[in-house]
C-alpha cells in the first residue's frame, strides 16, 4: 500500500459518501416503519428488508475503503440478497426471519437494543481512534499495524449484528463479541 494514500484516497471516495448519507437517512426511517409493520402485522415486509440488506452490506465496504483495510475501490453495486454475491473484500452475509415476530418485542426493540447501541457508539469511538494512529503510521510504514486492524474489522462485524438487530431483520440478540 502507498505511504501518500491516507492523504488523499477520501478524494475518491466523495460519491460513495453521498449515496451512503442518502442511504443512511433512509434506513433509520425503514428502521421506524419497520417497527411499526411488526407491531401492527407482525412481519418485516420484504422490500424494506431488501433495503435494510443491502444499507449493511454497503457501509462496511465503503467504510472499510475509507479505513484503508484493503486498496479496492468500491463497486456501485446494491445487491440485496442475503448470501453475499462478492466483488469485494468485505462479505456481509444476512439472515433475514421475515415472518411470525414478536409484536410486543418489536415495539420494545429500540429498549431492549439500548446496551447495544451503547456498545457499538463506545466501539465506534474506540474505532476513529485507532484509524487515526493507524494513518500515521501507514504514512510512515505502508502497512497497518495486524492488532489495530483486526480491531477495525471486528467493529465492522459487531456493527453489522447491531443494524441487523435494529433494523429488525432478526431476533437474534447480537453478542458482545468481536469474533465470527
Amino acid at each position: 500500500m502507498a505511504n501518500w494514500r491516507p492523504l488523499v484516497h477520501w478524494i475518491m471516495l466523495i460519491p460513495h459518501f453521498v449515496i451512503l448519507a442518502v442511504f443512511h437517512v433512509v434506513a433509520w426511517l425503514l428502521a421506524v416503519l419497520t417497527m411499526l409493520a411488526v407491531v401492527i402485522t407482525g412481519k418485516v415486509p420484504a422490500g424494506i428488508a431488501s433495503f435494510q440488506v443491502m444499507y449493511i452490506r454497503y457501509y462496511p465496504r465503503v467504510l472499510s475503503f475509507v479505513h484503508i483495510i484493503h486498496d479496492q475501490y468500491p463497486p456501485f453495486e446494491f445487491p440485496s440478497s442475503a448470501e453475499d454475491p462478492g466483488g469485494s473484500p468485505v462479505a456481509v452475509n444476512v439472515e433475514v426471519e421475515p415472518g411470525n415476530r414478536n409484536r410486543l418485542a418489536a415495539l420494545f426493540r429500540p429498549i431492549y437494543g439500548l446496551p447495544q447501541i451503547v456498545f457499538v457508539t463506545v466501539y465506534s469511538y474506540l474505532v476513529v481512534a485507532v484509524v487515526t494512529i493507524a494513518y500515521f503510521i501507514i504514512l510512515f510504514t505502508g502497512r497497518w499495524p495486524a492488532g489495530m486492524r483486526d480491531l477495525v474489522i471486528g467493529f465492522y462485524r459487531v456493527h453489522a449484528r447491531y443494524l441487523t438487530f435494529i433494523y429488525m431483520l432478526t431476533d437474534k440478540y447480537p453478542p458482545f463479541s468481536t469474533a465470527e
